[in-house]
């Protein structure tokens, strides 16, 4: 057992030590280990160790829980990573105070650098159910991993629709410890999920599902991800945290629409019209990520084809015409006409020339 890794795992236990909290504490003491020998006046001269804090650790590290903790992790198949190790996912060392552990049950891959989380109401409507787990489906066949938090409702679709893709992925960050799996009746699609891709949490492993575990699970959905869809959210959702957590971080923040009837589409109304971008499968979303611009050459563009679209590809042929050709062929605004071109461009479905454009055939050629 690494002395290293059981110092880490004690100051996590604690649940009030990250990665800011730990840099300050090996600046003091020069490793983790000389910081949980050191008495309780020295822990609070350290900036950010208060009273609480210096309890903690001093708590943890009489108890010899952090052994133990291993060792329980070895024997149900979990493995822990420490901040920085090789493990540990790159897309999480950026945020402002990753976790200073990640527990894992399963496998994270290169390809899950590629992830979208999809996250949404826990009291969702059938609309909202069906979309989840529409869009998680092609998103996965596209090859994106899909991230959400295994809660009731839209997560749980997500995931469900991840793992009916071909060769589909998906991560579940969970807002308690991975041996109290919540909700209790998605233990079967835990196990799934760890075997099509990863279970993660920074809680110890008996940690219970408490309420301020699921603001900062929400972080974490939104840093393994290139963005954010909101499938179906209230105006106080905790999806909505999320939402948060990836403007934050940089992440592109999507919104499917819903009926403006429905109460469980009004925080999603709200995202769009503070700037999310309104999606309506999965390619919108391909079409915003530059890093998915590999899948989104690899994808069949003409499936993804909307009638608008459509109505605009069929007026091109071999000869370029102009966006205001189209247009006056179709009877169709002009602004219309050009955003659709551009997409049908970015597909690879129609060749832009000199502001002018053409067919392209099956293989990306021009005509």
């Amino acid at each position: 057992m690494s002395a290293d890794l059981e110092a880490l795992v004690a100051l996590n236990m604690t649940g009030l030590v990250g990665a800011v909290l730990h840099r300050r504490l090996v600046e003091r003491f020069g490793d983790a280990r000389a910081a949980l020998r050191a008495g309780v006046s020295e822990l609070r001269r350290v900036q950010g160790v208060g009273e609480i804090t210096a309890a903690a650790i001093a708590n943890v590290a009489r108890s010899g829980d952090a052994g133990r903790e291993i060792e329980k992790a070895r024997r149900s198949g979990i493995r822990i990573a420490a901040h920085g190790a090789p493990e540990y996912p790159a897309a999480l060392l950026s945020l402002h105070d990753p976790p200073l552990v990640l527990y894992l049950k399963g496998d994270l891959l290169e390809r899950d650098h590629l992830s979208l989380g999809v996250v949404g109401s826990r009291r969702c409507t059938p609309y909202g159910e069906r979309q989840a787990a529409r869009f998680a489906a092609d998103l996965a066949e596209l090859g994106v991993t899909v991230v959400s938090g295994l809660a009731r409702g839209i997560d749980t679709r997500a995931h469900q629709g991840a793992l009916r893709a071909r060769n589909g992925r998906t991560l579940a960050v969970m807002g308690s410890g991975l041996s109290r799996v919540y909700p209790p009746e998605n233990a079967k699609l835990f196990a799934a999920v760890s075997e099509r891709g990863a279970a993660i949490s920074e809680f110890p492993l008996d940690a219970g599902p408490q309420p301020e575990n699921f603001p900062r699970r929400n972080r974490l959905i939104s840093g393994l991800s290139l963005g954010i869809l909101i499938v179906e959210a209230a105006e106080k959702s905790g999806a909505l945290i999320t939402a948060d957590w990836a403007a934050e971080q940089g992440r592109e923040v999507f919104c499917l629409p819903g009926s403006v009837e429905s109460p469980m589409s009004r925080g999603a109304h709200l995202l769009i019209k503070q700037g999310a971008k309104l999606v309506e499968n999965a390619m919108d979303v391909l079409e915003e990520l530059p890093a998915l611009a590999p899948l989104l050459r690899s994808a069949d563009a003409g499936a993804w084809i909307s009638p608008l679209e459509r109505t605009v590809l069929a007026k091109i042929d071999r000869v370029p015409r102009s966006c205001e050709s189209v247009a006056a062929a179709t009877k169709l605004p002009e602004c219309s006409v050009g955003a659709a071109l551009q997409r049908l461009a970015a597909r690879g479905l129609v060749l832009e020339e000199g502001g002018a454009y053409r067919k392209t055939a099956p293989d990306g050629r021009p005509t």
